[in-house]
């Protein structure tokens, strides 16, 4: 059984739609019976989060589960003795968003099932959702000292900063909460030497192959882990020729792909600038207007009044 990206996401919204009712009932009309529930909830968020983006790097079985045993791990040790949560629920905050910040750091070809045209939003809500829960484990701390000093005083104005702070967060983080869609099941990533093969050249070359004779470019919810599964290949591996003979991330070298069949049309045909990138593959026009801009140096635009036919 797997489990995918967007499940993750919809149950992060739902664990934050319940902690922000607590918080509010806690807080705002002081109830303290709430405060258990609190304790409960809190080491479920942020590995959750966790959960939410790995799923898209690669699919989630059971064996991946292994963040909920960190949330055991928090109950547990409140049952046996409920000094412990604190630093516990702090340690849990600082450690999944700094696995965050990590899984970010290595790049878009980390996130293999996301659709490549959102993983310029999805590597960017990912970096807010990690530093944010960075960010809270170090509020936790100054909540600490603040309860030790100043008997919690500023304890409801800093939780209310912090709770709005995170619904923007996965406000951002949810809206791109979704996989590509594929059932193949994951291949075994291989180790590859740095240099540029036959084996690599081959496997781009099939790759441009697939979008001339398939247009496979043109699926919107085109992927690394598609992409992949059409050559028969791990994604580690597919993903390393490209980088080593075209010295570009798969992202790019699709929409490379997908810029030269747009200035095809647009020098060529009527078709509006949104008919001509919807046709090459991109879901929305500023994302063709951004790669347009990177890839030819003009706006779409501006590059057809030079080159349009007559």
């Amino acid at each position: 059984m797997t489990l995918r990206a967007h499940q993750f996401f919809a149950s992060l919204i739902a664990l934050y739609a319940v902690q922000s009712l607590l918080v509010s009932l806690r807080w705002g009309y002081e109830i303290d019976g709430f405060s258990t529930y609190l304790i409960l909830l809190a080491p479920v968020l942020p590995a959750v989060a966790y959960m939410s983006y790995a799923a898209l790097a690669r699919r989630q079985t059971f064996q991946h589960l292994w963040p909920v045993g960190v949330i055991a791990l928090n109950w547990l040790a409140f049952a046996a003795l409920p000094v412990i949560p604190d630093p516990l629920i702090l340690m849990t905050y600082l450690g999944f968003g700094f696995l965050l910040l990590r899984l970010w750091w290595k790049g878009t070809d980390a996130l293999s099932l996301s659709p490549i045209n959102d993983e310029r939003e999805i590597r960017f809500a990912m970096v807010l959702t990690g530093a944010a829960l960075v960010l809270s484990g170090l509020t936790d701390i100054y909540l600490i000292i603040d309860f030790i000093q100043n008997d919690g005083r500023n304890a409801g104005l800093i939780l209310t900063f912090v709770q709005t702070a995170f619904v923007v967060v996965i406000g951002v983080s949810a809206s791109f909460g979704r996989a590509a869609d594929m059932t193949e099941p994951e291949s075994e990533t291989v180790s590859l030497a740095p240099e540029v093969t036959e084996k690599d050249s081959e496997i781009v070359d099939r790759l441009e192959r697939l979008f001339v004779q398939d247009e496979l470019h043109r699926d919107e919810d085109l992927s690394l882990r598609r992409l992949a599964r059409k050559l028969g290949l791990p994604d580690r591996q597919v993903s390393n020729a490209i980088n080593r003979v075209r010295g570009m991330s798969v992202s790019q070298f699709v929409n490379d792909f997908r810029i030269r069949e747009a200035c095809t049309q647009l020098s060529t045909s009527k078709k509006t600038i949104m008919e001509v990138s919807l046709a090459a593959g991109f879901a929305t026009k500023s994302n063709f207007n951004r790669e347009f801009l990177r890839v030819i140096g003009q706006t779409p635009s501006q590059w057809r009044k030079e080159n349009r036919s007559n």
